[in-house]
């Protein structure tokens, strides 16, 4: 197989446990997982890739058009060893040829004739992050976190929401990261939605960033948010507290072993304690990052348990903030490499870990 010894073995292990002969995979998270940073990207609003691999015990194949094939296999799977299996637009979909190449049972992680589909099941393959996967992720943090500081000095009351986007895509751009949702919010449109994709309203006081950053097909999804003018209004910067003790508490429960059904009804009690009991049922509350852009779904199984060098994207949101940084589980415990020092930042503590979480920047 062309991933490393360790995902080999996983995928083996993964076959013999779902009593299948092959695995397919179609997604574009999931070739990035598997080559180690690989893009199976045209359609960029697509969470599907253009090249489907079929991976068996035997051997390992790219199925894709002509018009995609050659480049994945000369820039994504150089030297890996799989074949190629390429087709012309008009001779069928690469759906029903992967088909053809399997020998008995498959799995997969996006519909393909004859195979099961589980990509949740799937998807769990990607953890543990391996240690260039954790740095990576951790470097991906930081330019994102430079990105947003860089876009902050400019902004000024008047500038559309638009030219807001503008700049922040170009920042992130430049530094060779993607973004698969941006939102950019201001004054009281933050407050009356939860996703205020970026609009011609003209930025009076606040404004809320949030790009979902990636790059090597991993993600550091971050919310900052700026306030232009003297001071901070009282009710704002409460509510912004509150959300900064709830994400710091989730980001400390992130520990092997610890269920995250557990780390939910933690933030539950800390919404109430704060004076915010119903705010936790108005957005997600988070879960796992890294390769997938997010898994929320993790908190409402009773089973699920943070395992080492996890990524993890707690969004807590009370209405007209919303907190949000990249975590990792890493060797040394929980930490927040998105908090890089571009941003002005607080310390917080729970359960004897403490964290340091960015504040509301003052301009």
């Amino acid at each position: 197989m062309a991933g490393n010894g360790e995902k080999r073995e996983r995928i083996l292990r993964f076959l013999a446990e779902q009593r299948c002969d092959a695995l397919i995979l179609g997604r574009r998270d999931n070739f990035a997982w598997f080559t180690g940073g690989g893009d199976a990207t045209v359609v960029r609003s697509s969470e599907g890739g253009f090249g489907i691999l079929v991976l068996t015990r035997e051997a390992e194949y790219l199925v894709a058009h002509t018009m995609d094939g050659p480049r994945l296999l000369d820039e994504e799977l150089a030297g890996s060893g799989v074949q190629p299996v390429f087709l012309r637009w008009y001779e069928g979909s690469r759906e029903e040829r992967a088909a053809a190449l399997v020998r008995g049972r498959a799995v997969s992680d996006i519909p393909v004739p004859g195979a099961r589909l589980a990509p949740q099941a799937i998807s769990r393959l990607h953890y543990p992050l391996s240690p260039l996967e954790l740095e990576r992720s951790r470097q991906l943090a930081r330019d994102t976190d430079e990105a947003l500081a860089e876009v902050a000095a400019h902004l000024a009351p008047g500038m559309r929401e638009k030219e807001v986007e503008a700049l922040l895509l170009c920042g992130l751009a430049r530094r060779g990261i993607e973004c698969d949702v941006l939102l950019v919010g201001s004054d009281e449109r933050i407050a009356r939605y939860r996703h205020p994709l970026p609009s011609e309203k003209r930025v009076e006081r606040l404004v809320l960033l949030h790009p979902a950053a990636r790059r090597w097909g991993l993600h550091a999804n971050v919310t900052r948010m700026v306030f232009l003018g003297a001071g901070v209004p009282e009710e704002l910067a409460a509510r912004y507290e509150a959300a900064c003790g709830i994400e710091a508490a989730a980001i400390a429960q992130c520990v092997p072993g610890r269920k995250f059904a557990d780390i939910l009804e933690t933030q539950k009690r800390l919404y109430a304690a704060s004076g915010y009991p119903e705010e936790w049922r108005n957005h997600f509350q988070g879960g796992v990052t890294g390769y997938l852009l997010a898994d929320p779904t993790l908190c409402l199984d009773p089973l699920a348990v943070v395992s080492p060098n996890q990524a993890f994207d707690w969004f807590i949101t009370i209405t007209g903030v919303k907190v949000e940084e990249l975590a990792v589980c890493g060797p040394a415990g929980p930490e927040v490499p998105s908090a890089a020092g571009a941003w002005p930042v607080s310390g917080y503590e729970h359960d004897g870990i403490a964290l340091q979480l960015p504040q509301i920047l003052r301009r």
